[in-house]
């Protein structure tokens, strides 16, 4: 019974025996008693119509019996009918309509004539008995249940043949149900197992409209999903892998060189100067992928508190003009006035601030001016890093938010993981990163919810 079509097919036919033992314990016994209920009521009403008739009173009174009326009597309550009248020599029947099996000392015929009343009962045989006191005699009234007994018997066949049939329908319709349902739910196991040993490319491809069909569709969607997930692994697998190889063949390199006795002091300064740049490089690579696994687990707390971006677009400034000006470029902070207080995490707009003026550094050409704006449009503030560098290539412009994508210029340097980190600490903040670039300028824009909006203020003019 461990096979699900087993338990269905079980739970089929419970459920038609079940509802045949309710009819057979329930339903047939009580047509039987409203049956034999009925009938005795119709003996009962013929019995109080003739105890109220006069003219029987009358004969009864003066003993003269007609036993042919006594006869219409019975033939009209279908009963069998026997009048007893009292005697010196006590009950005696009348000549003529000793139809019923009830002798005159039967409790009924007892109790009917001391109590002058309408008396209902059984015989020892299973008939109904109605007897009724008419002054000094008793009339009796009888009725064989044989006839309600042969139709309940009937109605007893008619439900045993009706319950097979339903049995065998119910065995065959839950069979096909069961066979139908352990079929699907077969396809999805064979899907989670396919599933489970990296195979995505198969679809179940069940677009019923029930609940195993919805199933169905999740599978597919979630096998979707993990295709997508398995891919970027690969491809963050391959690259982080590409990225660390490269500067330590390099310092691998240089060290071999190092230990050239010949290496004049210059050359040597010059190979150590190179390695820093690399161990730099692998530094900032280390720490971008701790923080992209750190993000895609959730572990990455964010704060949402006032934050004076002003005052820290002023402080980027300073911090990235000593580079930019061995860079042979220019940082400026373009001033502005009035209140640009949002909300966020100020140690991580500090980072998206320096991804985005390492890159407007780095990967432009000399003579580049970097420029950091604040601005406020209604309930947003923006961080602005614009720059007149000769602008990005639109197929790299597209795809400048994936992971390790990189643009012109970069190939030297830079993990691509930058600007990747930096939307997604943006979205974190509820806020949004976004590029725009043409020929002759670049400008990237952070932008935050204001102070007076994130607390549901209204914003003034």
């Amino acid at each position: 019974m461990r096979s699900l079509r087993n338990r269905l097919i079980l739970a089929f036919a419970t459920v038609v025996v079940t509802a045949m033992g309710v009819v057979f314990l329930y339903v047939v016994p009580s047509l039987q008693a409203n049956l034999i209920s009925e009938r005795t009521s119709r003996l009962q009403a013929v019995a109080q119509v003739q105890r109220a008739n006069p003219a029987l009173r009358q004969q009864f009174q003066t003993n003269h019996l007609s036993p042919g009326s006594l006869a219409r009597i019975g033939r009209a309550a279908g009963a069998g009918i026997t009048v007893y009248r009292q005697t010196s020599a006590g009950l005696v029947p009348v000549a003529g309509v000793n139809t019923a099996a009830i002798g005159p000392h039967s409790p009924l015929v007892v109790r009917a004539l001391r109590r002058n009343t309408i008396v209902t009962g059984r015989s020892q045989g299973g008939s109904i008995v109605v007897a009724f006191g008419m002054g000094p005699g008793v009339v009796v009234l009888e009725q064989p249940v044989t006839e309600v007994s042969a139709t309940a018997n009937l109605v007893e066949r008619r439900i045993v043949i009706a319950a097979v049939l339903a049995l065998v329908v119910a065995t065959a319709v839950g069979w096909a149900a069961a066979v139908t349902i352990t079929r699907r739910l077969g396809a999805l196991e064979t899907a989670a197992r396919r599933i489970a040993a990296g195979e995505f490319d198969q679809p179940i491809g069940d677009q019923s409209p029930d609940e195993l069909g919805r199933l169905g569709r999740a599978f597919d969607l979630m096998q979707t999903r993990l295709s997508q997930v398995d891919r970027a692994r690969k491809d963050f697998i391959a690259n982080a892998s590409h990225e660390l190889r490269t500067p330590l063949f390099t310092l691998g390199g240089f060290l071999e060189l190092l230990g050239d006795e010949d290496l004049d002091e210059d050359t040597r300064a010059e190979f150590l100067a190179t390695m820093r740049e690399q161990v730099t490089r692998l530094t900032k690579l280390a720490t971008d992928l701790l923080d992209l696994s750190r993000l895609d687990a959730g572990a990455v707390a964010i704060a949402h508190e006032p934050i004076d971006m002003r005052a820290s677009a002023r402080s980027l400034v300073r911090e990235f003009r000593g580079l930019a000006a061995r860079h042979g470029s220019r940082v400026v902070l373009v001033r502005g006035d009035g209140d640009a207080v949002a909300v966020g995490d100020e140690e991580r707009v500090q980072q998206i601030g320096r991804a985005l003026l390492d890159n407007a550094v780095r990967h432009n050409p000399e003579g580049t001016q970097v420029r950091v704006a604040v601005e406020r449009i209604d309930d947003v503030i923006a961080l602005i890093v614009s720059d007149d560098g000769p602008g990005l290539d639109p197929s790299v412009r597209d795809h400048l938010f994936e992971r390790f994508v990189r643009g012109e210029g970069a190939a030297g340097s830079g993990s691509g993981l930058g600007l990747a980190i930096a939307r997604e600490l943006a979205q974190r903040m509820d806020g949004t990163l976004t590029v725009g670039s043409s020929s002759g300028e670049t400008s990237f824009r952070l932008e935050l919810p204001a102070e007076q909006a994130a607390a549901g203020a209204p914003v003034p003019a």
